[in-house]
């Protein structure tokens, strides 16, 4: 038999089954999901975190345009992907301004061959990064001739949104015969985006009444605007259209309103062109040269809503690169500006919607990977591979924002027009474009040196593998300079720039102790510059009890060294935590939300804003980077069996259970604002006055419910200062269950059934404070206990049909003991009407996908894949809101010339 290297393993072997669980998902399994894109096959693994980010819909994060992987709950960076056993590059951006990974849409679906997925650590094997596993996308060896695929996505039922993907596979060369073979894979993608408005009328009333009561409304924040002005000892309170607003423009409250449904992206077209290119060539009967060439272009095109002007209190922000809080006052209308009829200078609610194409936020990114190397056989059967490369990457990401001068001024002066025409030059000049760059590469060699020795044990020769590696990596992310500079209202800036060597030796050894009993033992030392060596082991046992049953066992130490971004970053990470509760305003800002409820329809705009401003704030903040960091470590553990119990049937059944500790973070700002009196975090907090806009609202409130007496007592946050640092843990366990079968059915064909199963036993993170781990959150929202995919494959000549059920089990509304009191099933049941029968909870998922081939046509593929055939609606969510699901249509020709 020929032997083969199995991921979490450097030696190559005849057996499969390694003692460390590895879930294949082969090429005709890759087609059967109906999935366009490397990320999408991922989401169908039952381990897999679907929540993890993805490119559409991650318009606020430093790292848009991306999408990551992770399993087993422990995120992209405990996650490794490699390609053909290597790494790749990193995505150019970080994400949070911290986590570096991989993008995996970068990788052209089209060369895959399968995707192995190790869930056990694997950093005695790989190195940093491999805590939670391995995701190890392998692709052709070879390929001859021409092979063209075209495949069209599209939701039935709407015209809007879908994909397209075309790709072409050329090779030439046998390499048997030829002593050679090259191929490439060029790969185009294309998604089609679409607004808030084309999605609106499918909406549930249930999201409109809990969720969202002003969803879709228009915003009062409008073109041409209204005039609102806090009273004074000279002037009432001021809230009105400006005179040029239209009629149909105008609100039952009088107010003027722009819809901006049409200007809210809801899903974001993007564009890739992948490539991958692999050679194989003899240059002996002992030895071949290969190589790889990998490149990818993505552009992903985000639509922010133009910029609005809220009047009352000013702008506040905070400056990374000075280290100090920056505050702009809101601009106001002068005497004599055509859209102030005061003798006073009066505030605005304004959107500038003068250019809306101005408002489009595009995100490029570029990745490459290039290498080669040796490989060969010596003498003694050794087997033997060296190798060097290069990869890396860029990235820009554009946008624009309000210049805390240019803007204001305009304003004020009236050189801007209230409602327009203004000059593209003027709006340059107070909307100039802003954004980040990146920049990494990391140039690495490595070899490794692997067979069998001359001690022979009772169960066969003991086997072997040693190797090494260098690499050396560079990092760079930096705002634009208008943003480092803070001159950009209210928006945070990064800046990353350093370098680093890391270099590692590994061991490992495969110990046959019986003809039934096998051990194997790896042991890696890393070194990276700035950090002490660390030792990472990994143990494991498999033991074939009678040949239809095998147990099997590994136990691994695991680490993470911290990254460019976690130890050398010039400016910390500055920007705002979004919805966030503040427990100093959070009680006034309901009370007041309830009462202005019951007013007319500006105050029950308002009651948004009121809420808002407490319970669902925006809270600057700067994230440093830390040189005192040490690695983040851990430890996991996996018990299994496989097992036959007859032939063609075969199942495996792993627990598995990791705890990462040291783990590398910023105090949760909800753990920080709930002490914020004490000792060693008041001076992290800087607050605002309490603004014109606070006073505004609670006199409003109490004017509608005489006697309420309310008033803020404490102002907005202007500053959250944190640092990085090494604490906390975060345990993970489980099972996954594999289950498959095959029956020949003669005449009638073959028959392959399949069940894959994780079952979440555990997800707990560390309390300092009670040196405990906090209550399980298995089952609770984005933590389900059960996630099934159970499939049917049925073929008979050149007709193969397969059905998928995904199911994913019911959850709670809350996600963890600290939002219990309030979305726990009593808490929600206190916000809706009994007679609406809506659920407190997320009831189960159930998702059924379909898909038909036929190749009866010479050198043609036809294919049809029906995503959510049944179109059975998402689960109702009355915490996250009214999720779309759309039944999908896919169509796919594949010719071979």
């Amino acid at each position: 038999m020929q032997r083969v290297v199995v991921t979490g393993s450097n030696i190559k072997r005849t057996d499969s089954e390694t003692a460390s669980p590895v879930q294949i998902l082969r090429r005709e399994e890759i087609k059967q999901t109906g999935a366009s894109t490397v990320r999408g096959v991922l989401d169908t693994l039952t381990n897999f975190d679907t929540g993890t980010l993805r490119d559409n819909g991650s318009s606020t994060s430093f790292a848009r345009g991306a999408s990551g992987a992770s399993i087993h709950g422990l995120g992209k960076a405990a996650t490794l992907v490699l390609v053909n056993g290597r790494r790749v590059s990193n995505y150019a951006f970080a994400d949070g301004g911290k986590e570096t990974f991989v993008n995996v849409d970068t990788i052209p679906a089209d060369a895959i061959e399968r995707i192995e997925i190790l869930a056990d650590g694997a950093s005695a094997v790989y190195g940093s990064d491999a805590m939670a596993g391995v995701i190890n996308i392998i692709t052709r060896s070879t390929f001859e001739g021409v092979r063209a695929t075209a495949e069209v996505t599209r939701p039935q039922g709407m015209h809007l949104g879908g994909e397209n993907t075309a790709a072409i596979t050329a090779g030439k060369g046998n390499f048997d015969r030829d002593g050679y073979n090259v191929y490439a894979t060029v790969e185009g993608y294309r998604r089609f985006g679409y607004m808030l408005a084309d999605v609106q009328p499918y909406y549930a009333p249930w999201h409109r009444k809990y969720v969202s009561p002003a969803f879709g409304d228009p915003s009062v924040y409008s073109f041409p605007g209204n005039l609102n002005e806090a009273k004074s000892s000279t002037h009432p309170a001021i809230r009105q259209p400006v005179a040029t607003c239209p009629a149909s423009q105008l609100n039952a409250g009088g107010l003027c309103t722009s819809n901006i449904n049409g200007l809210n992206q809801y899903s974001d077209p993007a564009q890739r062109v992948n490539l991958f290119s692999q050679g194989r060539f003899k240059v002996s009967s002992t030895t071949t040269a290969f190589a790889e060439v990998a490149y990818s272009s993505t552009k992903t095109t985000y639509q922010t809503l133009p910029y609005a002007n809220a009047a009352g209190s000013a702008s506040n922000w905070f400056d990374g690169n000075t280290k100090t809080s920056q505050s702009v006052p809101k601009p106001k209308l002068a005497v004599g500006n055509p859209a102030n009829p005061f003798p006073y200078p009066v505030g605005i609610d304004y959107r500038f919607m003068d250019n809306l194409d101005m408002w489009q936020s595009p995100s490029k990114a570029t990745q490459y990977r290039v290498m080669a190397g040796l490989e060969g056989t010596l003498a003694n059967g050794w087997d033997w591979q060296a190798a060097a490369g290069r990869v890396g990457g860029d990235a820009k990401s554009r946008d624009r924002g309000a210049d805390r001068d240019a803007m204001p001024a305009a304003v004020s002066s009236g050189e801007y027009k209230i409602g327009g025409p203004n000059p593209q030059a003027l709006l340059d000049r107070m909307f100039p474009e802003i954004g980040t760059n990146a920049k990494l590469s990391q140039d690495w060699v490595d070899a490794k040196i692997s067979g069998e020795t001359g001690l022979r044990l009772p169960g066969g020769p003991l086997s072997f593998a040693v190797g090494g590696e260098y690499r050396h990596e560079s990092m760079f992310i930096r705002s634009t300079d208008n943003v480092v500079e803070a001159r950009i209202i209210g928006r945070g800036s990064l800046w990353i720039d350093g370098e680093r060597n890391m270099g590692a030796l590994y061991g490992e050894l495969i110990a046959p102790i019986t003809k039934t009993i096998e051990a194997d033992a790896a042991v890696r030392v890393d070194k990276n510059q700035g950090f002490d060596s660390h030792v990472s082991p990994k143990v494991g046992l498999k033991y074939q009890v009678v040949p239809q049953l095998l147990l099997r066992g590994t136990f691994a130490g695991g680490f993470r060294a911290p990254n460019i971004p976690e130890t050398l970053g010039k400016v910390g990470l500055t920007g705002f935590f979004n919805s966030t509760l503040d427990p100093k305003r959070c009680d006034t800002a309901t009370k007041i939300r309830d009462i202005l409820k019951t007013g007319n329809a500006n105050d029950v705009s308002d009651a948004t804003v009121a809420y808002n401003s407490g319970c669902l704030t925006s809270v600057p903040a700067m994230i440093s980077s830390n040189k005192n960091l040490k690695p983040e470590t851990s430890r996991s553990l996996t018990l299994g069996f496989v097992l036959e119990p007859i032939r063609n049937v075969n199942a495996s059944v792993d627990y598995w259970k990791i705890e990462r500790r040291d783990e590398i973070a910023y105090r949760d700002i909800n753990y920080v604002l709930a002490r914020e009196d004490n000792a060693g975090y008041k001076d992290l907090i800087a607050r605002n006055a309490v603004s014109e806009q606070d006073t505004r609202l609670a006199d409003r409130a109490n004017q509608l419910k005489p006697g309420a007496n309310l008033a803020f007592t404490s102002g907005n946050i202007q500053s959250l200062l944190l640092n990085y640092e090494n604490f906390g843990k975060t345990e993970s366990s489980g099972v996954d269950i594999d289950v498959n079968s095959r029956f020949n059915m003669g005449s009638n064909g073959s028959l392959i059934l399949g069940l894959k199963t994780t079952v979440a036993l555990s997800w707990k993170q560390w309390d300092i404070d009670a040196n405990d781990y906090r209550p399980n959150t298995v089952g609770n929202r984005g933590t389900p206990k059960l996630v099934s995919v159970l499939s049917a494959t049925w073929k008979k000549g050149d007709w193969a049909s397969t059905i998928r059920v995904n199911r994913t089990s019911a959850m709670a509304l809350n996600f963890d003991e600290t939002d219990q009191a309030t979305w726990n099933v009593a808490g929600c049941q206190a916000r809706i009407k009994p007679t609406d029968d809506l659920p407190c909870f997320q009831r189960a998922s159930l998702r059924t996908d379909l898909n038909f081939s036929y190749t009866g046509f010479r050198n043609l593929r036809l294919a049809l894949n029906i995503r959510n055939a049944f179109n059975d609606a998402a689960p109702i969510d009355l915490r996250g809101g009214y999720a779309l699901r759309p039944r999908q249509i896919k169509a796919t020709a594949e010719y071979a010339f």
